[in-house]
């Protein structure tokens, strides 16, 4: 890394500190106020409900400190999920679903990133156009213009998924635990991952270096789809359903934004890590948790994350200012 990047590690240490202490705040307040937050169950609905953000956000992540951006992450849960789902519901074998899930998404995060270091398309732009199209499509193809696709819960691989490996661990906490292991590994103790850390630090000099940053540019945005497949599997098998809806309505997609930045990863790239995603998934999970125990309505948490999502932005801006190096204007 460079002489920046490394300066700028106390303060990104300070973030962390920062958002750290506003969830024990936050777990205080909700204690005080509400008599079942600090319960074992709620504990539980706590970890279970955060999972398919966590898992979300390591993909984003990834993204993130490669000097990009997904939008298409939440299309990806939903075409990986009605692929798996519309298989298993015509009577074909889960391992063949289940493959034929991954072959998709990992054609789509191919696609992207083909147009991203390829064609040279800015990532935002590449991928909305990306969700558009693939939640366009499946909805006229699959659904007919409708928004639901029902799985079938008598299923084995359905209610596996749904259920708990042991009693207390849920399926969805073991593919948690397991994506944010292999993000671990990606970023921390692979040659790709080190490659990641060059291209958000300073895109231009890492190509210009000889590094393949067009080769890592796919590994990146494949390993986001198959995060996003992952989470479609969770959040299908948990509801029963495939919610075209959860694409539309830009709210998850917004919370796993949210996750990344407050977990103290700029959007600029170039820095972060494990310990970034599980802070600012926490701080998230527990604010949402708080607020739906306290009965706000969905307006106000949206609201309310929004000024958090600001205030996090604030943040990181007076504690990694935009220089020179690190300024990267037009390339999301």
């Amino acid at each position: 890394m460079t002489a920046a990047a490394v300066s700028s590690a106390p303060r990104r240490n300070q973030l962390e500190l920062i958002v750290a202490g506003a969830t024990l705040a936050l777990i205080v307040v909700f204690s005080a106020t509400i008599d079942s937050f600090l319960s074992l169950g709620n504990l539980r609905v706590i970890l279970s409900n955060s999972a398919s953000l966590a898992v979300l956000s390591c993909g984003m992540a990834v993204v993130v400190i490669s000097r990009g951006l997904d939008l298409s992450l939440i299309a990806q849960t939903i075409a990986g999920a009605t692929i798996f789902g519309m298989l298993i519901s015509n009577g074909v074998a889960a391992p063949i679903a289940i493959a034929a899930a991954i072959a998709t998404i990992v054609l789509i995060g191919f696609l992207n990133a083909w147009l991203i270091a390829y064609v040279e398309i800015p990532a935002m732009l590449a991928t909305l156009a990306s969700s558009m199209f693939l939640v366009g499509l499946l909805r006229f193809v699959v659904l007919r213009g409708e928004f639901l696709l029902l799985l079938p819960k008598s299923d084995p691989t359905v209610t596996f998924l749904a259920g708990d490996i042991v009693p207390g661990i849920s399926m969805s906490m073991v593919i948690m635990a397991l994506t944010l292991a292999a993000t671990w590994f990606l970023l921390d103790r692979s040659s790709a991952g080190r490659i990641v850390y060059a291209m958000g630090d300073n895109f231009q000099s890492a190509r210009l270096t000889g590094l393949p940053v067009r080769t890592t540019t796919i590994v990146v945005y494949v390993f986001a789809g198959l995060t996003a497949l992952g989470a479609g599997l969770i959040m299908s098998a948990a509801s029963g359903a495939v919610d075209f809806r959860t694409a539309t309505n830009g709210t998850l997609i917004f919370d796993v934004i949210l996750a990344v930045v407050l977990g103290g990863i700029p959007l600029r790239g170039g820095r972060g890590g494990i310990g970034n995603i599980v802070v600012g998934v926490a701080l998230i999970a527990i604010l949402r948790n708080g607020m739906t125990l306290m009965d706000f309505t969905a307006q106000t948490q949206d609201m309310l994350k929004g000024v958090v999502l600001l205030t996090a932005i604030v943040i990181d801006n007076y504690l990694n200012p935009r220089d020179a190096e690190t300024d990267t204007v037009g390339d999301l």
